[in-house]
């Protein structure tokens, strides 16, 4: 396993505007990846369950 950082830009509902967010994920041997850690306030967010921004990333 290793571990990758990522920039993802989109729109976020609770600011009312574009952000670019910092990601940082698991990435497994087959492929597949996991995000660990964020600096915006998903999972706290009322948003979360449907941002558009990070729910792509989350379990892709």
């Amino acid at each position: 396993m290793q571990e990758t950082e990522e920039f993802l830009s989109g729109f976020c509902k609770r600011q009312n505007q574009t952000r670019t967010v910092f990601c940082e994920f698991e990435v497994y041997d087959d492929g597949s990846r996991k995000l660990v850690s964020w600096d915006c306030d998903f999972g706290k967010c009322e948003h979360s369950r449907d941002c558009q921004l990070m729910n792509a990333q989350r379990n892709s």
